[in-house]
């Protein structure tokens, strides 16, 4: 059932359209997040918010690479994951905010903007599984997404603590474990697509071009 359906998308998406659809669903829930995040002085939205924009960047950029060599989208990948853990590190800035403001967010807002967010999060990750391996740059999106959705299970998981213990730490947890995934993630692939652009280079020195 999971391989039709997935063959299915492949014969009714190409690469450039599923990262648009992505791009533009990840862009929408950025601001939803970015909104109710502010409004209630939630770290777990706030910082899912700087992780959705990021994403919009490395989605956008994506679109524009598809048929470049794999060496210029290893090359984009690095720069997109600075970017990427750059972002990581302002969630975990709002985390430090939230704690110093000492205020509770509202467990409903936090959980039920989570829950849209795992829906478009988990949207964007199937349109992208079809194509996840053809290269680093379409791996680079899947992998955006796919921790998105790891991380709205976080804020859902965070608004229901909120409710049981009436107190801002699990929001906290959350918004820091969301900060951590982005930093750990943007390392991993920036280190593989740096040795993509090193194999490339032996490659090329031993007159073969990827």
């Amino acid at each position: 059932m999971y391989n039709i359906f997935m063959k299915k998308l492949r014969l009714n998406f190409s690469e450039k359209n599923a990262l648009i659809v992505a791009f533009a669903l990840n862009f929408f829930i950025f601001g939803i997040e970015l909104y109710y995040g502010y409004l209630e002085n939630s770290s777990a939205l706030l910082s899912d918010s700087a992780h959705n924009v990021g994403d919009a960047i490395i989605l956008g950029t994506s679109i524009f690479v598809i048929y470049s060599s794999q060496r210029t989208k290893a090359v984009l990948a690095i720069s997109k994951c600075t970017i990427w853990g750059l972002f990581g590190i302002l969630a975990l800035y709002q985390v430090y905010l939230s704690y110093s403001s000492g205020q509770v967010p509202s467990f409903y807002t936090v959980g039920w903007i989570g829950f849209l967010a795992l829906v478009v999060n988990i949207a964007s990750t199937l349109l992208l599984v079809p194509f996840k391996n053809n290269d680093v740059n379409l791996k680079s999106a899947f992998v955006c997404c796919r921790n998105d959705a790891l991380g709205n299970v976080l804020i859902i998981a965070s608004g229901f603590f909120v409710y049981k213990l009436n107190s801002s730490w699990p929001d906290l947890v959350a918004g820091s474990l969301i900060g951590i995934i982005i930093l750990f993630s943007a390392t991993k692939l920036g280190l593989e697509s740096y040795h993509i652009i090193k194999s490339n280079k032996v490659e090329v020195g031993g007159k073969s071009c990827l």
